[in-house]
């Protein structure tokens, strides 16, 4: 009998500076058909614990998270500095 194989987990800690609280929350419900989300401040950053990571997807759901939450960090800047 084989063991399973482990579910995907992944930790990533986002800076303040760079990311916006809203923008993590809602990439984190985009992306909730993919994984389960946690997000929790730590000082200066934002901490997401990743689990449940579908594998069967094609592409690297993780950095799409983050890019996703990236860019609307920044949409959210731009738009607030208008």
């Amino acid at each position: 009998m084989s063991a399973a194989a482990p579910v995907p987990t992944a930790t990533v800690k986002l800076h303040r500076g760079l990311y916006a609280h809203d923008a993590i929350t809602q990439a984190a419900a985009t992306f909730a058909d993919f994984a389960s989300f946690a997000v929790r401040p730590d000082g200066d950053h934002y901490v997401v614990d990743i689990r449940d990571i579908t594998r069967d997807v094609d592409g690297d759901v993780v950095a799409e998270f983050l890019n996703f939450a990236l860019a609307n960090s920044a949409i959210r800047r731009k738009r607030d500095d208008a």
